[in-house]
């Protein structure tokens, strides 16, 4: 329905931003990975989703369309809703999200909170396929490129001797 939604940038942290758009706020939901992108800004441009439950309205923001396509791809699997999606994407950048779906790593998926073994399994049966067919404009050269592995097991290391993921990736 909102395709995005630009204005001043009046609050941010780790899980919302206030946008002012001609006096009116608006609450937008946004990965925790965004949060240093986001920091220093007053004006912002965010992609959006909206999420109509029969209880709320909810606005998703991300920096881009492919961010956005991640987003509706992952709360198109059974059992992951929106705000499950925000996690994987505030936790995984989508190289390592897609790269660990591609080499079906259940292990750095699991690794985000809320994501068990199950739910990690039928993302990967789930999405191994769409990922392939997303549309050609959003690939990336480095997706499928063994310097994605190398990142990957270098995340999982980090993630192993307890930096969390956003840390380890930053770190790599």
């Amino acid at each position: 329905m909102y395709e995005y939604i630009k204005g001043k940038l009046i609050e941010v942290d780790t899980q919302k931003v206030i946008i002012d758009v001609n006096g009116v706020g608006y609450k937008v939901i946004v990965p925790a990975s965004l949060y240093s992108d986001l920091l220093n800004k007053e004006d912002i441009s965010l992609y959006t989703s909206y999420i109509v439950k029969e209880d709320s309205q909810t606005l998703y923001g991300f920096l881009n369309k492919l961010q956005r396509a991640i987003f509706e791809l992952l709360i198109s699997v059974s059992g992951v809703g929106a705000k499950t999606a925000i996690l994987l994407l505030g936790h995984l950048d989508i190289d390592n999200l897609y790269s660990a779906i591609a080499n079906s790593d259940i292990r750095l998926i699991s690794k985000v909170p809320g994501i068990g073994k199950k739910t990690a399994e039928r993302l990967i049966v789930e999405l191994k396929d769409k990922f392939k067919l997303l549309d050609k404009k959003f690939a990336d050269s480095n997706l499928t490129d063994k310097n994605s592995t190398v990142a990957s097991d270098a995340i999982a290391a980090l993630m192993n001797l307890g930096y969390n993921a956003s840390q380890a990736q930053r770190a790599v």
